[in-house]
């Protein structure tokens, strides 16, 4: 495909991408605000909300977002939980750097851990999870 023609593709990839991710982030982080109000605590929280989100995620991810034309597979859902992985370590390094600088249990770096997340789980998704299969 011509890069002209890639352009556009991916902008829409992108843009559903961001209305799957608010959708998934709002629920996300609904969970996590629960978890802080229930007494979790930061981390508890966090993981409770992404715990719940993560299968949530990975179905919109795949039928809206990048819409593979093959079936899921093991190796598929493999990478989508290394994609996972990698990003939730992104989204603790902020969450415990906000700690660090005295910002402990505040919705404020929760909201920019997540926004951390979603710019690495792009990435890796896009190159790595949902590639098209030759």
């Amino acid at each position: 495909m011509e890069r002209t023609q890639q352009m556009p593709k991916e902008a829409a990839t992108i843009i559903r991408f961001i209305l799957v991710g608010l959708v998934n982030t709002g629920l996300g982080f609904l969970f996590i605000l629960a978890g802080l109000w229930a007494g979790a605590g930061d981390y508890g929280a966090n993981a409770i909300g992404f715990a719940l989100g993560l299968p949530i995620s990975y179905m919109l991810h795949r039928v809206l977002t990048f819409r593979p034309q093959h079936a899921a597979s093991w190796g598929e859902i493999g990478r989508y939980l290394g994609a996972f992985l990698i990003s939730y370590a992104v989204n603790l390094g902020v969450v415990t750097a906000g700690r660090i600088a005295g910002y402990q249990e505040n919705p404020l770096v929760q909201a920019a851990a997540i926004c951390a997340y979603a710019a690495t789980f792009y990435i890796i998704s896009r190159m790595l999870v949902f590639r098209q299969l030759d």
